[in-house]
């Protein structure tokens, strides 16, 4: 009967243990769910290298930024900032440009709506970095310096008439896709380049 009432206990004492616990999980987890503070700043972080210096440094540059194109932080950001939104994955892809580029987002944007001079050659540049699956670095180094990949498309450029014709110019030479693989016309406008220039 002794033996009987203890594991009767036991399983009461372990009832009641499980219980406080959840309790207290609850309330640990609801206190996460309150309001943030408006003045407070998330303290998530992450690696982006458009941002550069002290955390105070960096958010003066997220300000800057959301001041050009009048949104709030929630035009790119959950509240949480650990889910980008839709226009939070394009501003991504304009800070990997950037970075490539070695300008600010005002080289290229008066504000949400308008562009500078340079607004047509870069939807020109970003059609052809998706025509050729590559990034803005694979030929860009900072703002007049290029890769050497980046040095052989400007020759292209050049002389393929490619700033009126756009991508689609490149994908008589080049494989769509491909890291810029030469098709077999490619490889022949290659070899008679190299040809002229005696190599």
């Amino acid at each position: 009967m002794l033996k009987f009432l203890l594991k009767k206990n036991i399983r009461v004492y372990a009832a009641v243990i499980s219980m406080l616990m959840t309790l207290s999980f609850c309330k640990y987890a609801a206190t996460g769910t309150e309001k943030r503070d408006e003045t407070s700043r998330p303290s998530v972080t992450y690696s982006n290298p458009y941002f550069k210096g002290t955390m105070e440094e960096r958010f003066s540059q997220v300000e800057k930024i959301s001041k050009l194109f009048g949104v709030e932080c929630d035009h790119c950001h959950n509240e949480e900032l650990t889910v980008f939104t839709e226009n939070g994955e394009i501003s991504k892809k304009m800070m990997a440009a950037s970075v490539a580029l070695g300008v600010d987002c005002d080289y290229c944007h008066i504000d949400g709506k308008r562009y500078t001079e340079k607004e047509n050659q870069a939807r020109n540049m970003f059609e052809l970095s998706e025509t050729m699956a590559v990034e803005c670095n694979f030929c860009h180094m900072g703002k007049e310096k290029l890769t050497s990949r980046g040095l052989q498309a400007k020759t292209a450029f050049l002389t393929r008439d490619w700033a009126t014709k756009g991508s689609k110019q490149c994908l008589e030479c080049h494989i769509e896709k491909k890291q810029f693989a030469l098709n077999f016309y490619g490889w022949q406008v290659l070899n008679a380049m190299k040809g002229l220039k005696g190599m």
